[in-house]
């Protein structure tokens, strides 16, 4: 395991336990670790390589979904989005770890595992499975579209973690051989300077009009539709989603009882509109939730926007 995998897990461990008084206070008190100065001065930093093969398209363009777009996925940050942002803060992760002497710091490649959907509303399998390729060659498991990644070499550098989250433990680190150490470290800094993508509350939306949906007379029809489809196939799915108790244990790849079941069931949404009767009612209940909390989103968008400048400026100040 290289040094920042450890090190995110060593972060991820200590913020279920720090729950309460928020991940990143101090819990002891302070320390301090004095030893000989560091150089103040910044280091350009080449940031993570980015890959681009396979993304996720916009909209898609196959399958039952072809075309499909809810009106929530217009305040919804992009994939796209979502890499920029990681890449200003790994450039800056870098940039503030070179400056108390860890030359040779590396973050891992970015885009490297795309997923199927190019934004939280997770299009292509929103209402299960929607193309009928895949279902043949892959059952209900999600096709491989990851590229080949260089690691970035082992970092397991003396007080590198101590830098990168600005504590020892659980006591706070206020400096690093003299040299006086951000507030939580350098990922206190990269919270600061860059910041993060919160796309909370229009996935809650997109969850509302989801579970909503699924109680709309038009709906219930025709999910009996298709499950009565399953059924003369075989098949005794009661909703879409039942399917896994039919599956049972995923094996690592799929199974001729897998894919048999996983292709009923798009040519049963095929057979019934299963997929567009739920869509369209769908949308209607998120066109409403839009007009409700307008303001609460155009606010949300226009934060999602100025993130994405910050990250820009940030990109554009350290490669």
């Amino acid at each position: 395991m290289n040094m920042r995998r450890s090190l995110q897990a060593s972060a991820a461990a200590l913020c279920l336990t720090a729950l309460v008084a928020g991940c990143g206070q101090a819990v002891n008190g302070s320390k301090t670790i004095d030893t000989e100065n560091v150089s103040a001065a910044g280091v350009e930093s080449p940031g993570p390589r980015v890959l681009h093969e396979n993304w996720p398209e916009k909209v898609p363009s196959h399958g039952l979904a072809k075309g499909l777009a809810l009106p929530l996925e217009e305040f919804m940050p992009s994939y796209a989005d979502e890499i920029a942002v990681q890449e200003a803060r790994d450039i800056a992760e870098t940039a503030c770890m070179r400056r108390y002497g860890f030359t040779d710091w590396r973050t891992e490649d970015l885009g490297v595992s795309p997923p199927v959907s190019d934004n939280a509303s997770n299009m292509p399998r929103r209402y299960g499975l929607s193309i009928l390729a895949e279902a043949k060659e892959y059952g209900y498991h999600t096709p491989s579209q990851g590229t080949e990644s260089t690691p970035p070499p082992e970092q397991e550098a003396a007080g590198a973690e101590t830098v990168l989250r600005g504590a020892d433990g659980s006591e706070r680190v206020a400096s690093f051989k003299g040299g006086a150490l951000p507030e939580g470290g350098c990922t206190g800094e990269v919270d600061r300077k860059v910041g993060t993508l919160d796309q909370h509350f229009v996935e809650e939306l997109s969850s509302e009009s989801f579970l909503q949906s699924q109680q709309e007379p038009a709906v219930k029809a025709a999910m009996s539709a298709w499950s009565g489809c399953m059924k003369e196939r075989g098949f005794n799915a009661p909703t879409v989603w039942d399917t896994d108790e039919l599956v049972g244990v995923q094996s690592e790849t799929p199974t001729d009882k897998e894919i048999a079941i996983a292709v009923a069931d798009v040519e049963c949404k095929q057979d019934t509109d299963l997929i567009k009767i739920w869509f369209a009612q769908e949308s209607a209940i998120q066109r409403q939730l839009v007009k409700e909390n307008q303001a609460s989103l155009g606010g949300a968008q226009n934060q999602v926007k100025k993130t994405l400048d910050v990250a820009s400026g940030v990109t554009a100040s350290l490669r």
